[in-house]
């Protein structure tokens, strides 16, 4: 792999700044193009992580508890009213899940002793709340849904099982949402590998803003999502030792790339002869026709 060292010294080479008459061009000389480097270099990576593309890896396990309500019970939106309070009750509730929207009470007995309540106050949107009840398998549990004003609660499951952490609780809606990595750019396959037997593309999955990936809570399985990845930041500060996160391929288009981004405000002429270059090296490289135009994308991470 590749050196932030090494793509600096190619860097200079492209940009004829590297030496005068074989030698070396003093530091004095080239600092400004040097600096420009450090800063472009991770801008350089990203955009050329969009055609040279890194692949990842993201796995999910899932596999719906019993919901002691019943199968696929609890899901539908209910009203509460005030005067009308709604109770749910079983024996041996271990924990809970349940959201509700506007501002209301939850109130959550073991054996008709209040142990927890809950005061939503989050307006026009459902706030999930999911814990631990600390009862035992022979305790009765109630949760009681009250308040001074009308709201609506759904996505109601009471396990028979307790979790090692209140975050822990399995999360209970149809379709339940998983957030991508930071470091998610583009999505490829799903594959899903439910038993030993089974290892095929899983397409009946959701996408929501092109962060979370949405599965159907029946499904159970080990889910590997495919996905292109951005490379690892590199900081302008970082040392000429730190390796890149990019294929040896691709080492040529990130030098370009610093070396157009370098050279565009005061020497245009060098910038758009790195750029038939680059557009040369990518088509090269990938197989897609040449870029006739040069951008620099600005990401946010997720």
């Amino acid at each position: 792999m590749a050196t932030k060292g090494d793509c600096l010294a190619k860097y200079l080479r492209f940009l004829d700044e590297a030496t005068r008459k074989g030698i070396s061009i003093p530091e004095s000389k080239n600092a400004d193009y040097k600096d420009k480097f450090n800063y472009f270099l991770n801008d350089a990576l990203i955009y050329v992580s969009q055609f040279v593309k890194i692949p990842a890896v993201f796995t999910i396990t899932q596999g719906a508890i019993p919901n002691q309500l019943g199968i696929f019970q609890g899901f539908d939106a209910q009203q509460y009213l005030p005067g009308t309070p709604k109770v749910f009750t079983q024996t041996g509730t271990k924990s809970f899940h349940l959201e509700l929207d506007n501002v209301g009470t939850v109130e959550v007995a073991v054996n008709g002793v209040v142990t927890k309540t809950i005061n939503n106050t989050a307006k026009r949107i459902f706030t999930a709340y999911k814990y631990n009840t600390g009862a035992t398998s022979t305790d009765t549990v109630t949760i009681t849904f009250k308040g001074d004003y009308p709201y609506n609660y759904k996505n109601v499951a009471l396990y028979a099982y307790a979790f090692p952490l209140d975050e822990d609780v399995q999360v209970y809606k149809p379709y339940p949402e998983y957030d991508m990595p930071s470091d998610f750019m583009k999505f490829d396959s799903l594959i899903i590998k439910s038993d030993p037997r089974v290892y095929e593309m899983y397409k009946a999955y959701k996408w929501e803003n092109n962060k979370k990936v949405i599965l159907e809570y029946a499904k159970v399985g080990s889910f590997d999502i495919h996905y292109f990845r951005y490379p690892k930041t590199i900081l302008p500060t970082d040392s000429n030792d730190t390796v890149l996160d990019v294929e040896d391929k691709a080492i040529d288009l990130v030098v370009l790339q610093c070396g157009i981004m370098a050279t565009t405000a005061d020497n245009q002429a060098l910038s758009a002869w790195l750029r038939s270059l680059f557009g040369e090296k990518i088509q090269n490289v990938t197989g897609s026709e040449s870029i006739t135009e040069n951008s620099v994308t600005t990401v946010y991470a997720m």
